[in-house]
């Protein structure tokens, strides 16, 4: 499935032309500088890092941060900013091993040959370091793109950590069995998306409501990758009213 998505998300690279009008690249030119720290986690007999952003108090909840196709890049981080500043914990795991690109046919190599039981590994102990942290606050997870779609396996591989899920244009699954596990979604999705697609979106809401599991679906007229002020599918007004329904979500459900 990541697979055809790499392949899907090059092609329109391709169609938008040169100024790379879908697909941005991994840091605004005025970006602002990442607040937190690194830290090493413990994966089976080897480490992995990951960018920790800490709210000023004690925690209201805990998010894992998963990022988007080009890998472990300074706008993720800053969205762990962002996220620290309404009072949560956030770990922002590393899939890729230190590697992160703004081109578009690398970042589908890097998509395609990223080692699946490494990153699942490296979710997993991302939730036991959120847990271990937390101070008995909750933990979600949350991501875009190709880290919308992790941030929905996170949870469904480790459901029992896991209280809440975001969701940005990430491929989702429509198996109502696995879905069953979930406790809270909030799923944001692009009505201009050319692979993740309003009918699968619907498939998907389908799925969850015969899961019964509690969600929210709220769909924008964009692109895939509108959230990132970086692309060229950018909208402000999407973007800002995104994020704001994602504070509201997190304030209620993670909290």
């Amino acid at each position: 499935m990541l697979t055809i998505l790499a392949a899907l998300l090059l092609s329109q690279a391709h169609v938008h032309g040169e100024a790379g009008e879908h697909n941005p690249p991994p840091v605004a030119k005025n970006a602002p500088k990442p607040k937190g720290t690194m830290v090493d986690l413990k994966v089976g007999a080897e480490t992995s890092q990951a960018y920790v952003a800490k709210p000023k108090g004690k925690a209201s909840g805990a998010l894992l941060v998963l990022h988007e196709w080009w890998g472990l890049t300074d706008w993720v981080k800053h969205m762990s900013d962002q996220l620290a500043a309404q009072g949560y914990l956030a770990l922002a795991v590393d899939l890729y091993k230190g590697k992160a690109t703004s081109d578009p046919k690398e970042a589908a190599a890097l998509m395609q040959s990223k080692d699946e039981k490494w990153g699942d590994a490296v979710e997993e102990a991302g939730l036991e370091w959120l847990k271990a942290n937390a101070g008995g606050a909750k933990v979600g997870t949350i991501g875009w793109c190709m880290g919308g779609h992790e941030s929905l396996m996170a949870s469904l591989n480790d459901p029992k950590d896991v209280s809440v899920t975001v969701i940005y244009y990430g491929m989702p699954t429509f198996e109502v069995e696995k879905l069953k596990t979930l406790k809270a979604v909030l799923g944001i999705w692009a009505n201009k998306d050319a692979y993740i697609t309003p009918d699968k979106v619907a498939a998907f809401d389908k799925a969850l409501a015969e899961a019964g599991v509690k969600h929210e679906f709220h769909a924008y007229d964009a692109g895939h990758g509108f959230a990132n002020p970086s692309s060229g599918a950018y909208s402000s007004p999407a973007a800002k009213d995104a994020w704001e329904t994602t504070k509201a979500f997190l304030k209620s459900n993670l909290q």
